[in-house]
């Protein structure tokens, strides 16, 4: 039940924040979700919660086409669309698994006093 409070909270809070500060606002909202919702897989729900949320969101952009921006970067680099849009879901998913967990590790290491 945490995982998927954790999930929707880095979803939602990352779309809503990304609509006024840039790319890395994610960061922001998948610490406070590992800091706040502790779950057992906090990486999992970052990953998971951020890489969706990109993958989808790179994919309905592309389906406006109103530029073929997609198809030019995926010339540029020599890779096919698809795969483009995978990547660009699997970089989010580390930026937002990665800040999960740090903000889980901050949480854990306050309990434990290990600094004083």
């Amino acid at each position: 039940m945490k995982f998927l409070m954790q999930f929707l909270f880095i979803v939602i809070g990352s779309f809503v924040i990304q609509l006024f500060l840039p790319w890395w606002s994610i960061a922001i909202v998948a610490f406070a979700a590992g800091y706040l919702l502790k779950s057992s897989q906090n990486f999992l729900a970052g990953f998971l919660g951020v890489a969706l949320l990109w993958g989808a969101y790179a994919f309905w952009i592309d389906l406006g086409g109103a530029a073929p921006l997609a198809d030019r970067v995926a010339g540029i680099l020599s890779i096919s669309k698809p795969l483009l849009f995978a990547l660009t879901a699997v970089v989010g998913g580390f930026v937002g698994g990665f800040a999960a967990l740090s903000g889980s590790i901050l949480k854990q290491d306050k309990r434990k006093n290990l600094y004083y």
